[in-house]
């Protein structure tokens, strides 16, 4: 039987969603020494949308081919991307990540760097584009993530990845200037989110700390995906 692959050699061939699936599947083997050949096929399975059944009967070489395409999609460069349509909609990048509202901040932070929820994030950080011109935009007001939740697990897999390190990298200084200027009902909602810190004394500051190291771990995360030669 002939079987017709379409691989992904770029992340824009990729949805979130479909990168969710598969992590759930690495997470799920994590201490599995020898599961690196299911993986592999898991991983063709999911990002060549063919079943697992057709998988296996990909010849040996063909298959180390599909999977090389597929590792270097992901030592792509992620930058960050302002503008997309998806589903006739386009959406952009919350134009000032300092001016947030506590309430978006506590969604996004709160589901950015669990893949299960990581859609729930994007919903917050891309919204629909109300008013542009030229290079300036707006979006949509915030009213939780509800709305769009679901079709951000449609987005390509390089815009989430690339808002995520974005998101990361600002983090310490966005959180700083949120504590600032924020009122005493949204300071009681952070230490709130972050109980198990706050009550070690110096919460806060340990987890402006964590964000750096949380971009590690997702660094670290997408090497699930670099085959073993």
């Amino acid at each position: 039987m002939q079987l017709e692959l379409s691989v992904p050699s770029t992340l824009d061939s990729i949805e979130l969603w479909q990168y969710q699936k598969y992590m759930s599947v690495v997470e799920a083997n994590k201490d599995v020494d020898s599961a690196v050949d299911f993986l592999n096929m898991k991983l063709v399975e999911i990002f060549c949308n063919v079943s697992l059944k057709d998988v296996s009967s990909i010849n040996l070489s063909d298959f180390s081919k599909i999977t090389e395409i597929i590792d270097k999609a992901f030592k792509e460069e992620t930058p960050l991307i302002r503008h997309f349509e998806l589903g006739g909609v386009e959406f952009g990048f919350v134009p000032n990540l300092d001016k947030i509202s506590i309430g978006e901040y506590i969604d996004i932070e709160a589901n950015i760097f669990d893949w299960k929820n990581a859609h729930k994030a994007m919903a917050a950080l891309y919204r629909p584009v109300t008013k542009k011109h030229k290079d300036k935009y707006r979006i949509k007001e915030y009213e939780g993530y509800g709305e769009y939740e679901e079709a951000m697990k449609y987005i390509p897999l390089n815009i989430a990845l690339g808002a995520m390190v974005f998101f990361c990298r600002l983090g310490k200084d966005l959180l700083t200037h949120i504590l600032k200027y924020s009122d005493k009902k949204s300071m009681e909602q952070i230490i709130q989110l972050h109980q198990p810190l706050a009550e070690n004394g110096d919460g806060i500051s340990r987890y402006i700390d964590s964000l750096e190291e949380m971009l590690l771990k997702l660094t670290e995360r997408q090497k699930y995906l670099h085959t073993k030669q």
